[in-house]
């Protein structure tokens, strides 16, 4: 391309993201060692965090193939490797979108299921608060 500028931006942009998404997702582990939630929480918290690292490194890694594809590497002569070579960055965006979806449907999964929880443990207390009711009704009646 004969201006490498756009690709360059949008790379150190993309590398920005990562580096941002990286930083945030270690804090998060440090969070998790900190709080030491129960062990079911536990595991999807670090099945959350391994899949945003993921998404990081690819994003990282994009912006750094993205500028060097485009401005650092001629590609006139070697037509077939430039296919492969944005093939590759095509498909790594494509990984990212899949893994995007997959912590979007854990998420929405893992809260359904907190959900229901602390609807059944809702109704618990409401029923045993109906009972302490009946129980005092029965204790001032008498």
């Amino acid at each position: 391309m004969d201006n490498p500028i756009v690709a360059i931006v949008f790379g150190v942009l993309l590398i920005g993201i990562g580096v941002s998404m990286l930083i945030a997702q270690r804090k998060a582990s440090r969070t998790i060692e900190e709080e030491s939630p129960p062990d079911a929480e536990r595991r999807f918290l670090q099945r959350r965090i391994r899949r945003r690292t993921q998404v990081a490194g690819i994003i990282l890694l994009i912006g750094i193939m993205i500028p060097l594809g485009d401005s650092v590497i001629e590609w006139r002569n070697a037509v077939g490797t430039f296919a492969i070579y944005w093939i590759i960055v095509i498909a790594l965006a494509c990984w990212t979108g899949l893994l995007a979806i997959g912590d979007i449907v854990a998420t929405r999964a893992h809260m359904a299921n907190e959900m229901n929880r602390l609807h059944r443990h809702n109704l618990d207390l409401e029923k045993l608060a109906r009972e302490i009711k009946e129980q005092q009704r029965k204790r001032s009646s008498d």
